[in-house]
């Protein structure tokens, strides 16, 4: 059975599309290319974009830094 932080996790990922109002593609004639008025009109999902490349670094940056702590207990018990 999965924790209630995994639980929770995977219903916040289900979730956030619908509110940061995503859409599945573009209407009308666009280009390929991207500028920030994109990121303006869809305020919510620059949000949630911005908040999981945060977290994406934070969790590696905390992953490093206690593997490397658990090498030097390591190291210090032998």
């Amino acid at each position: 059975m999965k924790s209630p932080r995994r639980l929770s996790l995977a219903l916040v990922s289900l979730a956030l599309p619908v509110l940061a109002h995503a859409h599945p593609g573009h209407d009308g004639d666009h280009d390929f290319g991207w500028d920030f008025e994109h990121l303006v009109n869809h305020p919510l999902a620059t949000i949630a974009c911005l908040s999981v490349l945060v977290a994406a670094v934070w969790g590696v940056r905390k992953l490093v830094i206690s593997r490397n702590a658990a090498k030097t207990e390591r190291a210090k018990r032998e």
